[in-house]
């Protein structure tokens, strides 16, 4: 009975090990291809000003391949008022596949205006994710 706690607590040790082992993803990967495993965290973290109006939003992806883990987070880089800071949005894969993550930075009040910055992600899932990672 201890051997099989010993190794459980071993196997989720590891897990939080390579899953805090990645890195986010920036405006400096878009447009990027990344292969995961079903079940692997990944983060996305895009600097904005919500001072000026505009925000970070989810635009698409396919909800069979991937979901969003909790609604996204704004962090100020300071105190100041008006400072911009950056917008972190956590995913996770959930199924084998491949889609493509789309956000915008725009402003919500502003209609037919398209967005300042487009941020997109292939994301491919799977076994074949991992092989080709690999």
């Amino acid at each position: 009975m201890n051997r099989k706690i010993e190794v459980l607590i071993f196997v989720l040790l590891f897990s939080i090990f390579l899953t805090s082992c990645t890195k986010p993803y920036t405006e400096e990967d878009n447009g990027r291809t990344i292969n995961l495993g079903i079940d692997d965290p990944f983060e996305i973290e895009l600097v904005g000003n919500p001072s000026t109006g505009y925000i970070w939003d989810v635009l698409s992806y396919d909800s069979t391949i991937i979901k969003q883990v909790g609604k996204a987070e704004f962090e100020p880089i300071d105190d100041k008022i008006g400072s911009g800071g950056k917008y972190t949005f956590n995913f996770q894969t959930i199924a084998a596949g491949q889609t493509t993550l789309v956000l915008i930075y725009y402003r919500k009040f502003e209609e037919n205006v398209p967005p300042a910055k487009t941020f997109e992600l292939k994301v491919v899932s799977g076994t074949m994710g991992r092989i080709l990672e690999d």
